[in-house]
C-alpha cells in the first residue's frame, strides 16, 4: 500500500473537516510531492453516468450465467483444495526478502515471478521496464537524547533520505508551522536543529479492532455533477505549506527531520521523500517509534533537549531500469479485449513486504495459477501486472498506463488487491456507479464466500487509481483491516503475519472476478472523464453559498432544539392513546390527534384518507394448560383476526413438521379436533448490522430461524398458507404458533386474510412453553386444552391514513412523501413499532416549517394504517392515487423501530443510485448523523413496497437493529425502549432527504427494465 502521503491510518478516506486535514499536513510534510492529479480524486472523482446501451451489452444472458456459475464452483473449488499461495508467499518473503523499488531483490523478484507465471503455463510472460532517477540503499541510522539526560532512540532513516554529514548533534525543537505567518516565529532560530514538526496523537489505550469499520464509517464526497467541474482538491493548499515548510527548512540550516512513526509497541513506519521522480531528499530525515517522539515531545515542553543522530545512506550516480511483470491468458473470443488483475510487487525494507503487498501478489499469482490449471478459456485475455514503485506514488502502474496509451479502450476492467492479509470483504468500485449492477451480477455466484454489498468508495493509495484516472473501469478489493494498521511499512511485515485462509479467498474472489467479467457480452461500460477548466478559470470562479447545504443545517438543528416535543408527542401516543390496531377506537383516535398536530404546525392540506376494512377486531383472553402427563400452565395470546374457539376445547396434541407442501400428506386424517403445534422449535439468530451482512441476505432486524441457506421470506409464507388451509380441512380444533423470542416475550401477527376471520383458532405461545410441548410430545402422547377468545365487528369500518403537506413553490404538483406507519399490534403500545417512525415524520413536519424551507416540489407527509396485516394502507393509498403516481418523485419509510438510520435503502434501483449519493451527502458529512453509503438491497416488510411495486422510487431507512427483535410485535413495545437520540437523527434523516429531493432538478430516476440474470438480493 503505497502513496506517500497518506498515512496508513488514513490510508482508505479523507474526512474534510479541518482538524483531519490538519492532521494529515502534519503527517505528510517533509517534501512529499503528492500528486494533485491523484490525490484530488480522493475527494472528487469524475462524472459517472449511466451508459445505457453499453451497460445492457454487458450483461450476461441466463445460459452464460450457468456456464459462469460452474466455472465459478471449480475456481473456488482448485484455490481451496490445491492452493500454492503459502508457498509463493513464504519464498518472496524469506528468501528474496524486502523489494524496495530500484533495489536487486526487487529485480530478482521479477525474475522469479515471470518465472512461476511460465511454470504455470501463462502466455506473454514479460518484464516491461521503466526508469528511476535514483535507487536508494539504507545504510545505519542511529539517535540519542544527550541532555538533561540520555535515552537511545530507535530510528529509520526515511526512504530517499540522504546521510548526515557524520555524527549530528544539534537542539530539539518543535515548529508549529500551519500557515504562512508561522514562519516568522522560526526564522533564524533553526540551524542545526533536530526539528519535530507535529503534534502526536495518544496511542494508548489501544483503539478498538473493527474488521468493519471502513464499511461503517460515514459515506464519501460523491463526484461531481455532470457539466461540472471537479472541485479543487483540498490538499492543494497544505502541499504548497509543505513545500514552503521543507524550502525554509533546508534555508534556515535544520539538520534533521524527524518523523513520529505513531505506532505502538516500538513499531515504526515508512515512507519516502524523494516523490515519484525518485530524487534525493532535500533534508535528512527519519522515522522514530512512537514511544520516542512522544517522549521528545514531553521532554522538550519542560527543558531544552539535546539530540545526537548519525544516519547513512546511499544513492546510484546515474538513473536505474526497474520492471512490472506481466503474464496473460489469451482469449479465445476476443484476444484484444483485456481484464486485469493487479497488485505490487516492490515493498518498503524494514521487513520483507509481506503483507504490503507480498500477499496482493500472489493472490494474483495464484488467480493465475487456478485460472490456468482448469483451462477454461476466457473470451477475452485476462492479464495478469505486478507493479513495481507503487510505494513511491504509484509510479509503475502511471508507467504501465503512459505505455499503453493507445490499448487502454481494450481493457475492459482494474481490480487490485494491496491492503494487506486480511479477507476481502468487496469489490470497491471507485465512484464507478455505471458498472455496479453488472459488478453485482459478476460477483453473484460467489455466494459462498459471503461478500458484503459493493461499494463505491474511492480512495487514491493502490494502483487502480493510474487506471481509473484515464477512464478504465478501476477497482480494488476492500479487505478486512486484520493487522494492517501494524504491519503496514513496519518492521513487523513478515511472513508470520499472513492470514493462509484469508489470502486464499483473495485469489478465489481475484480469479472469480477476473473470469466471470471476461465472459460478459460486453466490455464494463465507462464513464466520461470529468470536466476540468483552465487553471485560470478555476482561480477565477469564487466558492458560491449553496442555499440547500444552508437549509440542511437549519433543519438539522431544528429536530435537535425541538427533540423535548418530539418525546412528548411519542410519549402521549404510546402511553396515553396506546396501543393501536387497526379497526380500533386507539387507532381513530390516534389519526385525528396527528392530523391536529399537522395543522397545528402549519402544514397544508390536512386531512384523513378514509379506507375501509372486513371487519375490526377485538381481543379476547386467551388461556391454555397442558393436562397430561402433568398439569402446566401456558401463556398465550390470540392472533390477529383469529377466531374463537367458542370457549375451552380439548385435545391430542400433535406437532407437524413439514419443509414442502407435499410433507403434509403424512398428517391427513389425523388432525380432527387436534390442538396443532406449527412447526418444530429452531434455534434462532438475532439480526446483525445489515451494513456487514453479505449482500444477498436478508436484512430485517428480526430473529429468524439458524440455517445454511439465506432465509427465503417468501417461501416461508407460501408454505404457512399452504399449512393453514390443510389444518382448516383436517378440522384442527386449533393452532398454537411459537414465539421465536426468549424470556416469555410473544410475537403477534395475522390468522386470518384481508380482515376476514381466521379459519381455525389459532394463538402464540411462549417460546419456552412451546419447546416444552414439543419436548413432551416426542415423549409420550399429551393432552391439552384452549380457551382462544375474539370477537370481530361482523360489518366494514372505515380506517384512515393521515395526511398533510408543505406545498412546493415552483412544481406543486410534483411530490415527495416521507412516511411511518401508525398503526400497531396491541400486546405493548406500538411504541418502537411503529410510533417512533410515525412520530419522526411529525418530527421532520415541523423542522421544515419551522427551519423556513420553501421546497420547489411538495413534500408529502403520509401516516399510513394497516400495515401490521399487510401493507394495507399504502396500498389502498397507491390504489387510491394511481393517476398521481407519476409525479410522485421518491418515498422514504421509517419503520425499523427506535435504532439509528444507518442509511437509506434503495430497492435496486441502480439508476438512482448517483443521486441519492448526491442528495444524502450532507447527512454523511454531518457529525451527529454520519450516514453511510446507501444500500441497493431489496427488502419487503413495511410501506416503501407498494409504491416500488407500482414503479415509484420508493425506499426504506436501514437502522440499527438496536433491541427490535425483542420489542417487535411484543409486549416489550413499551416506551421505556425508546432511544431518544436516535429517533431525532431518524427524523434528521428523514427531513433532509426530503427537503434535498424536493430541490433536486429532477425527478428522481425510475427503475430500469430488470435484468435477465437476477442481481445480488
Amino acid at each position: 500500500m503505497g502513496r506517500a502521503a497518506l498515512p496508513a491510518k488514513r490510508w482508505n478516506w479523507l474526512r474534510e473537516d479541518e482538524k483531519a486535514l490538519s492532521d494529515i499536513l502534519a503527517e505528510s510534510y517533509e517534501g512529499e510531492r503528492m500528486n494533485s492529479r491523484r490525490v484530488v480524486v480522493l475527494v472528487s472523482v469524475v462524472v459517472l453516468v449511466l451508459v445505457g446501451v453499453r451497460a445492457m451489452s454487458a450483461r450476461p444472458s441466463p445460459d452464460d450465467s450457468d456456464a459462469v456459475a460452474a466455472a465459478d464452483a471449480q475456481i473456488l473449488s482448485e484455490v481451496r483444495d490445491h492452493s500454492e499461495a503459502m508457498a509463493n508467499i513464504e519464498y518472496l518473503s524469506d528468501s528474496i526478502g524486502p523489494r524496495l523499488t530500484g533495489s536487486p531483490q526487487l529485480k530478482q523478484a521479477n525474475d522469479w515471478t515471470a518465472a512461476k507465471f511460465r511454470e504455470y503455463g501463462l502466455t506473454n510472460v514479460h518484464l516491461e521496464p521503466w526508469t528511476i532517477a535514483h535507487s536508494w540503499t539504507r545504510g545505519t541510522a542511529w539517535a540519542r537524547i544527550v541532555s538533561p539526560t540520555e535515552h537511545p532512540l530507535t530510528i529509520a532513516s526515511a526512504g530517499w533520505a540522504p546521510s548526515t554529514p557524520g555524527v549530528v548533534r544539534g537542539p530539539l525543537v518543535y515548529v508549529d508551522i500551519k500557515k504562512d505567518e508561522d514562519f516568522e516565529k522560526y526564522r533564524g532560530k533553526l540551524k542545526g536543529a533536530i526539528v519535530i514538526a507535529q503534534e502526536p496523537e495518544s496511542l494508548s489505550p489501544p483503539k478498538p479492532s473493527d474488521s468493519f469499520a471502513e464499511v461503517n464509517r460515514p459515506m464519501q464526497t460523491p463526484p461531481p455533477l455532470k457539466g461540472m467541474p471537479v472541485p479543487p482538491s483540498p490538499f492543494a493548499a497544505l502541499r504548497e505549506l509543505g513545500r514552503k515548510r521543507t524550502e525554509f527548512f533546508k534555508q534556515e540550516g535544520v539538520a534533521v527531520v524527524l518523523r513520529d512513526s505513531n505506532k505502538p509497541h516500538g513499531l515504526l513506519n515508512m515512507t519516502g521523500i524523494g516523490g515519484e521522480k525518485f530524487d534525493i531528499g532535500a533534508i535528512p530525515t527519519a522515522f522514530i517509534t512512537g514511544e520516542g517522539y512522544r517522549m521528545l515531545y514531553r521532554m522538550q515542553k519542560h527543558a531544552p533537549v539535546q539530540v545526537e543522530i548519525e544516519m547513512k545512506n546511499s544513492f546510484s550516480d546515474k538513473p536505474v531500469e526497474v520492471y512490472n511483470t506481466a503474464a496473460e491468458i489469451k482469449g479465445s473470443e476476443k484476444p484484444d479485449e483485456v481484464v486485469i488483475l493487479g497488485a505490487h510487487l516492490d515493498s518498503w525494507d524494514l521487513g520483507t513486504g509481506s503483507t504490503d503487498n507480498g500477499t496482493g501478489s500472489m493472490a494474483v499469482l495464484e488467480a493465475a495459477r487456478a485460472l490456468a490449471k482448469l483451462n477454461l478459456k476466457p473470451k477475452r485475455t485476462i492479464r495478469f501486472i505486478l507493479f513495481t514503485g507503487e510505494e513511491e506514488g504509484l509510479c509503475g502502474s502511471v508507467k504501465y498506463v503512459e505505455a499503453h496509451k493507445n490499448e487502454l479502450d481494450k481493457i475492459s476492467g482494474v481490480l487490485v488487491h494491496d491492503t494487506g492479509t486480511g479477507r476481502v470483504l468487496t469489490l470497491a468500485l471507485h465512484d464507478n456507479y455505471q458498472d455496479r449492477e453488472i459488478v453485482d451480477q459478476v460477483l453473484a455466484p460467489l455466494k459462498e464466500l459471503k461478500l458484503l454489498e459493493p461499494t463505491m468508495m474511492h480512495m487514491s493509495g493502490t494502483d487502480h487509481l493510474s487506471f481509473d484516472e484515464v477512464g478504465v473501469p478501476g477497482f480494488w478489493a476492500l479487505q478486512d483491516g486484520a493487522e494492517y494498521s501494524k504491519t503496514h511499512h513496519s518492521q513487523s511485515d513478515t511472513f508470520d503475519k499472513v492470514w493462509k485462509d484469508d489470502l486464499n479467498e483473495g485469489a478465489q474472489v481475484l480469479a472469480a472476478w477476473a473470469y466471470n467479467t471476461a465472459q460478459l457480452p460486453g466490455m464494463l461500460p465507462r464513464r466520461p472523464l470529468p470536466y476540468r477548466p483552465s487553471e485560470d478559470s478555476s482561480r477565477a470562479e469564487a466558492p458560491k453559498t449553496d442555499p440547500i447545504v444552508e437549509m440542511d443545517a437549519k433543519i438539522l438543528e431544528q429536530v435537535k432544539t425541538d427533540e423535548p416535543v418530539l418525546k412528548s408527542n411519542l410519549s402521549y401516543l404510546a402511553d396515553r392513546i396506546g396501543p393501536r390496531l387497526t379497526g380500533s377506537e386507539q387507532l381513530d383516535k390516534a389519526s385525528h390527534w396527528t392530523m391536529e398536530q399537522f395543522k397545528e404546525i402549519g402544514l397544508s392540506n390536512a386531512h384523513l384518507e378514509p379506507w375501509t376494512i372486513a371487519n375490526s377486531w377485538t381481543r379476547g383472553p386467551a388461556t391454555g394448560r397442558i393436562l397430561s402427563p402433568t398439569p402446566i400452565t401456558l401463556t398465550l395470546e390470540t392472533a390477529g383476526w383469529s377466531a374463537s374457539s367458542n370457549g375451552p376445547v380439548r385435545g391430542q396434541v400433535i406437532g407437524i413438521s413439514a419443509e414442502k407442501i407435499e410433507d403434509l400428506d403424512q398428517y391427513k386424517g389425523k388432525l380432527k379436533g387436534a390442538i396443532v403445534l406449527m412447526g418444530r422449535p429452531q434455534e434462532v439468530q438475532a439480526p446483525g448490522n445489515p451494513l456487514t451482512t453479505p449482500w444477498g441476505e436478508n436484512t430485517i432486524p428480526v430473529s429468524r430461524p439458524k440455517s445454511d441457506r439465506p432465509f427465503d421470506i417468501e417461501a416461508y409464507l407460501k408454505m404457512r398458507r399452504s399449512l393453514m388451509k390443510f389444518l382448516e380441512d383436517e378440522k384442527a380444533a386449533a393452532v398454537l404458533n411459537g414465539s421465536e423470542k426468549s424470556y416469555g416475550l410473544l410475537n403477534m401477527s395475522v390468522s386470518g386474510r384481508e380482515y376476514q376471520p381466521g379459519k381455525v383458532p389459532t394463538a402464540y405461545v411462549t417460546r419456552e412453553n412451546y419447546a416444552l410441548l414439543w419436548r413432551l410430545m416426542d415423549a409420550a402422547p399429551i393432552e391439552a386444552e384452549v380457551n382462544i377468545a375474539s370477537s370481530f365487528s361482523g360489518k366494514p369500518v372505515e380506517v384512515y391514513n393521515t395526511v398533510a403537506e408543505i406545498p412546493g413553490s415552483e412544481k406543486p404538483d410534483e411530490v415527495v412523501i416521507i412516511g411511518g406507519h401508525l398503526d400497531s399490534w396491541d400486546l405493548g403500545t406500538g411504541a418502537t413499532d411503529n410510533g417512533t417512525g410515525s412520530m419522526a415524520v411529525l418530527a421532520a413536519a415541523r423542522a421544515l416549517q419551522k427551519a423556513g424551507a420553501k421546497p420547489k416540489r411538495t413534500i408529502r407527509f403520509i401516516l399510513f394504517t394497516g400495515e401490521e396485516q399487510g401493507l394495507n394502507g399504502s396500498k389502498a393509498y397507491v390504489k387510491a392515487h394511481a393517476a398521481d403516481l407519476g409525479k410522485i418523485s421518491g418515498v422514504l419509510v421509517h419503520d425499523s423501530g427506535t435504532g439509528k438510520v444507518l442509511t437509506v435503502g434503495l430497492m435496486g434501483n441502480y439508476g438512482v443510485r448517483e443521486t441519492i449519493d448526491h442528495i444524502l451527502y450532507p447527512l454523511g458529512r454531518a457529525k451527529e448523523v454520519g450516514l453511510t453509503e446507501p444500500t441497493l438491497r431489496t427488502e419487503g416488510g413495511t410501506d416503501h413496497v407498494p409504491f416500488d411495486a407500482a414503479g415509484v422510487p420508493g425506499f426504506w431507512c436501514v437502522q440499527d437493529p438496536a433491541d427490535y427483535a425483542m420489542t417487535h410485535h411484543s409486549q416489550a413495545d413499551t416506551l421505556d425502549r425508546v432511544r431518544w437520540d436516535d429517533l431525532a437523527e431518524g427524523a434528521q434523516v428523514l427531513a433532509v432527504f426530503a427537503y434535498n429531493v424536493a430541490q433536486w432538478p429532477e425527478m428522481l430516476p425510475r427503475k430500469a427494465t430488470k435484468l435477465t440474470m437476477g442481481a445480488g438480493n
